[in-house]
């Protein structure tokens, strides 16, 4: 059996079982994109060092057993030649090295006494800026206590055409599809402590396996808890009428 033969069959498998992608990256937690070379045999953009691996996790979820298989399988580690490299430091070791001529002692002394000049004359700036400052601020007036109104989150209205930001972080692992002006740009397990971000036109539409696994924010403005429970987000939608969720 081939290498690619194999990646058929997983495929194949997953298909007979009535898997979906999003199901088989929330169990296994390998990335879409690895599942997806996998099953088409293009294992090009795969390190070899954790190809096994991979393969070996999407197989048990499976339940197919490839370990003869893999076993037979020959996959090589990247083989990098060492003749260019041998031949680059061999180039380099012929090449004639410069000679650096010492700098004359009364040019050292030019050179520390400059830089100790520039140094006295940024320090002594530093004072004098502090001086004005904190004098400044004696001198100056109260300034009147102005009440801050509660802001709600911005989006822009249709009549600015603005681009309105939203990002994720994750405080735990969680699987997460972006859809950014009805295109997927993210799809896959966003690992805890990590963060994401999109900028849209029309609209942002989220669906988060765990609403309380993330934070969010729109227009930097940081969004309440989605969920207090470990419940999935159906559909989160940003754009310029505001946010919508369906849980």
């Amino acid at each position: 059996m081939t290498i690619e033969e194999l990646c058929l069959k997983l495929q194949e498998k997953r298909n007979t079982l009535g898997l979906t992608l999003e199901e088989a990256v929330e169990k296994t937690k390998l990335y879409p994109s690895i599942i997806r070379d996998i099953e088409s045999g293009d294992l090009s953009n795969i390190s070899k060092a954790y190809l096994k691996g991979y393969i070996k996790i999407y197989a048990s979820f499976l339940g197919v057993n490839v370990e003869d298989a893999l076993d037979k399988i020959n996959i090589n580690q990247d083989s990098i030649s060492k003749v260019p490299q041998a031949k680059e430091e061999k180039q380099a070791e012929d090449k004639p090295k410069l000679k650096i001529k010492p700098i004359p002692p009364k040019l050292k002394k030019v050179i520390l006494y400059s830089v100790a000049l520039v140094f006295i004359l940024w320090v002594a700036t530093g004072m004098v800026r502090f001086v004005l400052k904190n004098f400044a601020k004696v001198t100056k007036k109260p300034a009147k206590r102005i009440e801050q109104k509660v802001v709600k989150i911005p989006t822009p209205s249709k009549k600015t055409h603005n681009e309105f930001n939203a990002s994720l972080t994750a405080k735990r692992d969680c699987f997460v599809k972006v859809k950014v002006d009805g295109k997927v740009l993210f799809e896959g397990v966003l690992r805890k402590g990590t963060s994401e971000s999109w900028k849209g036109n029309r609209e942002i539409e989220f669906k988060i396996s765990d609403g309380s696994a993330v934070y969010l924010e729109v227009n930097g403005k940081s969004l309440p808890s989605l969920t207090s429970s470990h419940k999935s987000i159906k559909s989160l939608k940003v754009n310029s009428s505001g946010i919508s969720i369906v849980k």
